[in-house]
């Protein structure tokens, strides 16, 4: 515990102080380097603050779900590497905690080290078996106040996406029909794993199992956050028209991913594919639209996705 203690010190002195140059957070998957955003001096302000306090409620209180949280903190802090450390050396003193490998794992994907969370996640998932599936506190509440996922579900589903990105499409697609089908609460939680669930289908060349899932049923009065994936499942539904979506000058990652993949399964690979090399540009690069956009776009020059990284330090090497 101590050396966990001197660890937690060390932090908050280099989170508060700042540092001079800008440097990479990480690399994308052709390498290019990832800097964190230019949030503007109050935002950051805020966010520290939050470190801060995470960083002293754990000191009162060197729990696992402190740990957790000051994981989680200095993650909405843009200092993923950070993040990494400190789930990591947490696990020294919660070596059996699957809510701290849930969220180092979360984390690992962000800073594209798609092997490193595949591993975590498993472990994460073998320990999770022998407890309840709970309700999973947001780092900021959504519209209704409350939780939408669960610790299990978000384990399957950070471990499905893990897949994905590896284009192991059955595999994520089993998965994400496990949160679909079992650990699902709300049709938030179910119309976010049926859009990766039928684009997994599709892309494991399971076109009539990618049909037979949109029979799931989903209720629009229960989306109050996941209003992109719910307007992809009424786009492979046949419900809503591709030009429709396309005409919005604001789309987010999820939707222009989601297009993207529908147009090449319909044929349109040009076209699909010029919104997979814009996306896997854009500056929001922790969203999961943007890293699933990086690996096609990777893997289509010719790429190993993931890449093999250096041991030290992935960001600058």
């Amino acid at each position: 515990m101590m050396r966990f203690v001197a660890q937690a010190v060390l932090l908050v002195l280099a989170v508060s102080c700042g540092t001079g140059k800008p440097t990479p957070i990480t690399r994308s998957f052709e390498g290019k380097p990832l800097f964190a955003p230019d949030l503007g001096s109050r935002p950051v302000t805020w966010l520290q603050a939050e470190v801060d306090a995470a960083l002293a409620k754990w000191r009162l209180d060197p729990s696992e779900i402190s740990a957790v949280w000051v994981g989680r903190r200095l993650a909405f802090r843009y200092l993923f590497p950070d993040a990494v450390k400190w789930f990591t050396d947490a696990l020294g003193t919660y070596p059996n905690s699957y809510r701290l490998r849930r969220h180092l794992g979360h984390r690992l994907l962000t800073l594209r080290e798609v092997d490193g969370a595949i591993e975590v996640l498993t472990e994460a998932r073998e320990l999770a078996q022998e407890h309840p599936n709970r309700l999973e506190p947001d780092g900021a509440s959504g519209p209704s106040g409350e939780p939408r996922g669960t610790t299990h579900g978000n384990i399957d589903y950070h471990l499905a996406f893990a897949h994905y990105l590896r284009a192991e499409y059955d595999r994520a697609a089993e998965l994400w029909r496990e949160c679909l089908e079992h650990w699902a609460r709300n049709d938030d939680a179910r119309v976010a794993a049926l859009h990766w669930l039928h684009t997994s289908l599709v892309r494991a060349g399971r076109t009539e199992d990618a049909a037979k899932v949109l029979a799931h049923s989903i209720d629009p009065a229960d989306i109050i956050e996941k209003f992109a994936f719910f307007e992809l499942v009424q786009l492979y539904r046949g419900d809503v028209d591709v030009e429709i979506l396309l005409a919005r000058e604001q789309r987010s990652a999820s939707v222009d991913y989601g297009v993207a993949r529908y147009l090449i399964a319909q044929g349109n690979v040009e076209r699909g594919e010029a919104l997979l090399d814009a996306l896997s540009e854009r500056p929001g690069w922790t969203a999961f639209g943007v890293l699933a956009a990086e690996a096609d776009v990777a893997r289509r020059k010719g790429l190993t996705v993931p890449p093999p990284r250096p041991e030290s330090n992935p960001a600058v090497q």
